[in-house]
């Protein structure tokens, strides 16, 4: 579901000899995400192009893989009832994983329909205090008539981690032998740490068209005629998080060495400050977004046409913020932070019969929260057929502008404080691939610039960088399939000029048999 157009998305169902025997979900894109390692656990994309962009609740970010939003809820159109009910569970009892997953589908008449998916995926852990458990619901409504179409959903994330802190020292995993992998000793483990995320969203979104041809009985949609629609989304979005800790100190047996060059234990705390409580922890922010945007968009001959739809539309974003601040005290409540932004988006693409397929679309803030801030998408895909297969040779091109997130410049914490003032991150991406779909071959090419980059350091802190970096991503991907039997291959290579700011691996790959 595109969040501002008046597009959606046709996904491909999955079968048992496509992708149903991933159980990670991080696993389904190229090479994948970099993990703690359990199902339900916080990833990161390890392609750096593949990391999502945007300002909104970076701090639920890590969770992407799971989470259900409005551009990956799924909609379903079935001539009979559909019902798919998946359990899943691996490794020994103390460490088990496990995946229960149930959608449900149902049309009421052929353009009217509903569904639920419900997801529940976690982990014990492998390691002391790596409890994890995430619960993902959607509730959807759909209708698409001939004019009019509607697009509705509910939804709900929960997720509970505990955090362990990682291992105490290198050591512990470089050249000890521990009898289970509980036995590793973690910095967290007896401060009983752990992040709880909640998150509720509701949009509609729902557009009328005004045909400027005459509509037949035997026109099935208007897809093929000169039309304007006009519609409007409204979408309701709120993420919190807390976490909760306790003061507890922890042994690192190599801490330091004596003049004989023994080791020597040392104890130590994982945090160095604490601002707020000396004895535990217990701090809570929260995000939420009320949005609406009308959008026009023009089809002047057919949506296959060369120029296919023109868009262009209108948002205001309301936010509130909320967490705790030393003036709470005297006002015996928390504060809110109120900021509005305003911006104009449009689009326009078309394809040339079946040969090319090109668009471009541009967003802009020109004034309140966020003002300035850009982004420019541009793409084309040319097919051609090499021995009866076809051949897709696809490029695309972004400049991006971005504010700081809110909590990036704002945080009061027991163990973060800062407040700062950072200027707007700039990127510039090309991006080339190849594509066989018929050999199961994919080649692909990323080069970006970026500058004034924020980050987090190796103490937790934000910074930005004034230096400008390069980055570049080769990306090669080649499946065997034998009967049921699978061959995948796919392998990242990534270069950054400043791994201390934008660290990526430079080899990755994903193997699988």
């Amino acid at each position: 579901m595109d969040r501002d157009l008046n597009s959606v998305n046709i996904m491909p169902l999955d079968t048992l000899i496509d992708n149903w025997r991933i159980d990670y979900p991080y696993y389904m894109k190229g090479v994948g995400d970099m993990t703690l390692g359990g199902l339900g656990q916080s990833t990161m994309p390890f392609n750096y192009f593949d990391r999502a962009q945007g300002p909104d609740f970076k701090f639920a970010r890590a969770y992407d893989a799971y989470t259900y939003r409005m551009d990956n809820v799924p909609f379903y159109n079935s001539k009979t009832p559909y019902l798919n009910l998946t359990y899943l569970e691996s490794g020994q009892k103390r460490y088990r994983e496990e995946h229960f997953e149930i959608t449900t589908a149902h049309n009421v008449s052929p353009t009217t329909g509903f569904n639920v998916s419900y997801k529940a995926r976690g982990t014990k852990g492998l390691y002391e205090w790596q409890r994890t458990i995430d619960y993902n619901l959607s509730v959807a409504f759909s209708h698409t008539g001939k004019r009019y179409s509607i697009y509705a959903a509910f939804i709900n994330n929960r997720i509970r981690q505990r955090e362990n802190g990682g291992v105490v020292g290198t050591w512990a995993i470089v050249d000890t032998v521990f009898e289970h992998p509980s036995g590793v000793p973690m910095k967290l483990a007896e401060a009983e740490a752990e992040n709880s995320y909640r998150n509720n969203s509701f949009f509609v979104k729902q557009s009328y068209a005004i045909p400027l041809q005459p509509v037949t009985d035997y026109d099935f949609s208007i897809a093929g005629l000169s039309a304007v629609y006009i519609g409007h989304v409204f979408e309701y979005n709120t993420w919190s998080k807390l976490y909760t800790d306790k003061y507890a100190t922890y042994t690192n047996d190599r801490g330091s060495r004596d003049e004989n060059g023994e080791y020597v234990p040392t104890t130590e705390t994982y945090y160095k400050d604490w601002f707020i409580s000396p004895a535990e922890s217990r701090d809570s922010i929260r995000e939420r977004v009320l949005s609406n945007r009308f959008f026009v968009e023009a089809q002047p001959w057919d949506r296959n046409g060369v120029v296919g739809v023109l868009d262009g539309g209108i948002g205001i974003d309301m936010y509130a913020y909320t967490q705790f601040s030393l003036k709470d005290y005297a006002a015996g409540k928390y504060g809110v932070d109120r900021r509005t932004a305003w911006y104009a988006y449009g689009a326009v693409s078309g394809k040339i019969r079946k040969f090319a397929d090109w668009g471009a679309d541009l967003k802009f803030y020109p004034s309140g929260y966020r003002s300035g801030d850009l982004a420019l998408n541009a793409h084309v895909a040319l097919t051609a057929k090499f021995r009866g297969h076809p051949v897709i040779l696809s490029g695309r091109f972004s400049q991006t502008r971005l504010s700081p997130s809110y909590w990036e410049e704002n945080l009061f914490s027991n163990h973060y404080v800062w407040s700062n003032s950072f200027d707007k991150e700039n990127e510039t991406r090309f991006e080339v691939s190849l594509e066989i779909p018929d050999w199961a071959l994919e080649l692909s090419a990323w080069q970006g610039v970026v500058s004034n980059k924020i980050y987090y350091g190796a103490d937790s802190r934000v910074a930005q960088s004034g230096a400008t970096i390069s980055l570049t991503s080769l990306y090669a991907r080649k499946d065997f399939r034998l009967g049921g039997f699978h061959f995948d291959h796919r392998v990242l290579l990534q270069w950054s000029t400043n791994q201390e700011v934008i660290p990526v691996p430079l080899c990755s790959a994903y193997l699988s048999y």
